[in-house]
């Protein structure tokens, strides 16, 4: 993989984020811990012939709180690179340096990037030639548009419908415009799934379902009526009572409040790692929770599967996406 190519992608991206509106020249701060030093050169290196993009690197977990705190405010947009999910002893919350920024960070969140866990898979993630991204998602956006169900299927038996005619309107993330710059993505929502499912994938949420469980390989079984899970079923030790007790803490948590498609083919496999990256991962994730106050949005990311149209594929885990 090309990482200066992926990099010249990543800054084609970057001054089209919304906090930007035109700026120029633009105040990026690089907020990086001792693992992601080198790939924040290499950005700095990749820029340095630019004029428009002038960044600041500091280091999150050795610079005082109130000087990145002051930097964050005076910059235009702020990235951090840091690890949670696969630190040893991992929070909710994030490391230390994280809790003391919160306040700050969530007061300005409209002006920031989180690559949270990404680790060299960053790479992964902009290795895609813009055009192929935003070409495949319109193609896809398209496609939905004008079919009547939206059918998914896998080897282990899984199998639901959604009426593509009852949809909301689908977000396109590909890169340009987005807040998260992670390109490849489309979602929308419905409230006509049906069907059962066996899961087998990884998990990307608040709760450490990732970390604790990695990337399923036995099935967890789903039983889906109009975008509300009824029933579950797995072997996995401890499972179903960990996602009983997730399910039952709010009732929106039952409720499949996304249904996404990644469509970056960079990401080529599921990592467990609870990073952004993995909801990029070509094919099928389902969000559940979110849509009520107190409930935890948790992305249940499909490892394969088979998307079709009105009974004609447009997405299969071993050939990849015909539209």
């Amino acid at each position: 993989m090309d990482r200066d190519r992926a990099l010249q992608h990543f800054l084609y991206y970057l001054p089209h984020h919304p906090a930007l509106d035109g700026r120029s020249p633009i105040t990026v701060l690089l907020g990086h811990t001792a693992p992601y030093a080198e790939l924040v050169g290499h950005i700095q290196h990749m820029a340095a012939s630019q004029d428009t993009l002038r960044f600041t690197a500091m280091a999150l977990d050795e610079s005082p709180t109130e000087a990145l705190a002051d930097a964050i405010v005076a910059s235009d947009l702020f990235i951090l690179f840091y690890d949670a999910s696969t630190l040893a002893n991992p929070r909710a919350e994030g490391p230390p340096f994280i809790r003391a920024l919160q306040p700050v960070i969530s007061e300005h969140w409209r002006k920031s990037l989180l690559f949270k866990d990404y680790g060299d898979y960053f790479y992964d993630t902009f290795s895609v030639e813009p055009e192929r991204v935003a070409d495949l998602n319109a193609a896809l956006i398209r496609r939905m548009s004008e079919g009547e169900v939206l059918t998914f299927s896998d080897v282990h038996g899984s199998r639901f419908d959604a009426s593509l005619r009852a949809l909301k309107k689908w977000t396109n993330i590909n890169g340009v415009g987005n807040y998260d710059l992670a390109p490849g993505e489309i979602a929308t929502h419905s409230e006509t799934i049906n069907g059962h499912v066996k899961f087998v994938g990884t998990f990307l949420g608040t709760i450490p379902f990732a970390r604790k469980y990695g990337v399923l390989e036995s099935p967890l079984e789903l039983w889906i009526e109009n975008s509300t899970i009824s029933r579950i079923a797995t072997d996995v030790p401890g499972l179903e009572q960990d996602f009983s007790k997730y399910l039952d803490a709010n009732p929106s948590n039952r409720r499949i409040e996304e249904l996404g498609i990644g469509t970056n083919e960079g990401v080529k496999r599921l990592y467990a790692r609870n990073a952004g990256f993995e909801e990029r991962h070509c094919g099928l994730h389902l969000g559940l929770g979110g849509g009520a106050k107190g409930s935890h949005h948790l992305d249940l990311i499909f490892d394969s599967g088979t998307l079709a149209v009105d009974g004609r594929v447009v997405f299969d885990d071993r050939t990849g996406y015909v539209v």
